[in-house]
């Protein structure tokens, strides 16, 4: 476990900035589609890399809103720094691949709205991840990304499959949901949201909107903490973290860390960029996300040689 005050370039990692560029360009995602149990369509995506022979697997979450996967430019950075793997993503429910959304916050179909939460996602990844547990291009390797609210996704994902690895980006997860909102906002507005909390929990079905998502989907999520799902597996996890995160606030991710250490495990490495916020943009507006990508895929790379 490691908890650094340091720059991305202290660490050394920057040494796998071509990765991206010198891999063979894949070809174009293959789309299939799933049922879930209430009849409804699961929309998702294979992208396979260059070359025959078998592959490992990577599920690549997105964070919060609406937008399809193919307007996700994080999506896409990802996919390029492990060209290596097959790649996964999966649509959120109510949300089809074409669909053309004007503010992924604010104009959500009804059926997102009715049913998106991280525990129907966490299923829709299961399900799809069951359906090709059988696929011949497979070597068995499954790892899991996700950023955000992607990151809590495969958090509560990760003890649930025989995951050889997960990685998480400005997840925090040491506190719950709730606290953690609480934390970004002044002190003299949190007893308004605590209280506005208790009203979503007495109408944990209501499909009643509050700052953009359903009841449903916040009393599905503001009493847990990622990291009661992290110490559940014994997979190597990275939490990645920028030190002027304003969603989910550096102290929340140094909790997880530090209840790793009270356990006495040590799959758990801890990253934290002190000068980048949420989305891993500096002072000056600069976006760093694509290098903290390839940093995380030459962890990734290291991690993997061990298992071998």
């Amino acid at each position: 476990m490691r908890r650094s005050s340091h720059s991305a370039l202290f660490w050394g990692l920057v040494l796998a900035t071509g990765l991206a560029s010198t891999a063979e360009a894949n070809a174009e995602p293959t789309w299939a589609h799933s049922l879930r149990p209430d009849g409804s369509t699961i929309d998702w995506a294979l992208d396979m890399p260059a070359g025959a022979g078998k592959h490992g697997l990577i599920v690549i979450a997105q964070g919060s809103g609406c937008l399809p996967v193919a307007q996700n430019h994080n999506i896409m950075s990802v996919r390029q720094a492990f060209a290596g793997f097959a790649a996964l993503t999966v649509e959120k429910y109510g949300i089809a691949p074409d669909a053309e959304i004007a503010d992924p916050d604010r104009s959500c179909p009804s059926a997102y709205h009715a049913h998106n939460t991280a525990t129907q996602r966490v299923a829709d990844y299961r399900q799809v991840l069951g359906e090709l547990s059988d696929a011949p291009w497979w070597n068995g390797t499954l790892v899991l990304f996700g950023g955000s609210m992607g990151g809590t996704v495969m958090a509560r994902l990760a003890p649930n499959v025989d995951a050889d690895a997960a990685i998480l980006l400005s997840t925090g997860g040491g506190v719950t949901f709730e606290e953690m909102i609480l934390q970004t906002v002044p002190e003299e507005v949190r007893p308004m949201l605590a209280a506005q909390f208790d009203e979503i929990r007495s109408h944990p079905d209501s499909l009643e909107l509050w700052s953009g998502y359903s009841f449903r989907f916040w009393a599905d999520s503001i009493d847990r903490r990622e990291v009661d799902d992290m110490l559940k597996t014994d997979a190597p996890l990275l939490l990645v973290q920028g030190g002027r995160d304003d969603s989910a606030p550096v102290g929340t991710a140094r909790a997880t860390a530090d209840l790793f250490a009270a356990a006495g495990l040590s799959n758990l490495t801890y990253w934290e960029y002190p000068g980048y916020d949420h989305g891993m943009t500096d002072q000056q507006g600069l976006s760093h996300m694509d290098e903290v990508i390839e940093d995380v895929a030459s962890w990734l790379d290291n991690v993997t040689k061990r298992q071998r």
